[in-house]
């Protein structure tokens, strides 16, 4: 089925799409003893998946593999974000020969008041999908800060979807419509943190969960000290520009998380920094808990 409208279609082509939507098959898997062909033993429970336009690899599967295509995700996406967007923006980026796709929709007609400068924060998806087994398919949905590009994570679990490769993809209009609504409701809450004061130790306190490693340090401590001292330097940054308030502690983190630095895999390190921060954020006693009882008063 063709998911995508005419507008879909036009936006895409703007894009380049024809280079991200390819096709792929499994084949089966030998391997080679000796060079010697006639050694070749046949891997009965692998299979190779390879880009067929390229004749290149992109990973290796167990028999129960279902992909689900990329095409497949983007599109269904379009037909729901025309019904509720006249101008969005497309950025679709490709990874590892297309193994790991990232495609960013930032609507520029839905938008909100940023409570630190005078500028605003657009409503983003962002979907993932990939064909080597690093992600399930993943959606988020929350805000783009426009002066900075910290995207705004969100502890909400509709707004974070995922789901497992099964070779079937079901989003439908109801899931958008409810980020959109916990994005929509987001200005006050935003307007709220930015006039409350923080504790360093709080923010400290923090910096350690969200660098959080099961594995402990030679020293004994259970977090990246590095990574703590990334987010310190960056709290002094965001304290000198907007004050030492919940906003501004709250940008620390989706800055450190948006942009990492000095890392192989940038696209990797941003999925687990923000699946670190919305895990915090979906504790009861996270440092933003209580700022609900304010905006609610």
């Amino acid at each position: 089925m063709n998911h995508m409208t005419k507008s879909s279609i036009e936006r895409l082509a703007t894009d380049h799409w024809e280079h991200h939507n390819f096709p792929i098959e499994t084949v089966p898997i030998k391997a080679n003893v000796d060079d010697d062909p006639s050694g070749d033993i046949h891997i009965p429970d692998r299979v190779a998946l390879i880009r067929t336009d390229t004749n290149e690899y992109l990973a290796t599967h167990s028999l129960q593999y279902r992909p689900v295509l990329h095409q497949e995700v983007v599109n269904p996406v379009m037909d729901i974000l025309d019904r509720i967007s006249k101008n969005y923006h497309i950025n679709v980026r490709m990874h590892d020969n297309g193994a790991l796709m990232v495609a960013k929709f930032t609507c520029k007609d839905i938008m909100i008041k940023d409570p630190s400068v005078n500028d605003y924060i657009a409503y983003q998806i962002t979907l993932r999908n990939s064909y080597n087994g690093m992600w399930s398919v993943m959606i988020n949905a929350y805000g783009l800060r426009m002066f900075c590009m910290n995207e705004c994570t969100t502890p909400d679990k509709i707004a974070n979807f995922k789901l497992k490769h099964n070779g079937i993809f079901n989003y439908n209009f109801e899931h958008l419509e409810h980020s959109l609504d916990v994005f929509l409701n987001s200005e006050a809450k935003y307007k709220a943190w930015h006039g409350m004061r923080v504790d360093e130790d709080d923010a400290e306190r923090l910096f350690q969960k969200v660098c959080y490693s099961a594995r402990p340090t030679i020293d004994g401590k259970h977090y990246n000290a590095t990574q703590v001292y990334n987010l310190q330097r960056l709290w002094s940054q965001y304290k000198s520009e907007m004050g030492s308030t919940v906003w501004s502690l709250y940008n620390t983190v989706t800055h450190w998380a948006s942009h990492p630095t000095e890392v192989s895999r940038p696209e990797k390190t941003k999925v687990e920094r923000n699946t670190a921060f919305t895990k915090y954020l979906q504790h009861n006693n996270n440092i933003f808990i209580d700022t609900q009882e304010v905006i609610n008063v």
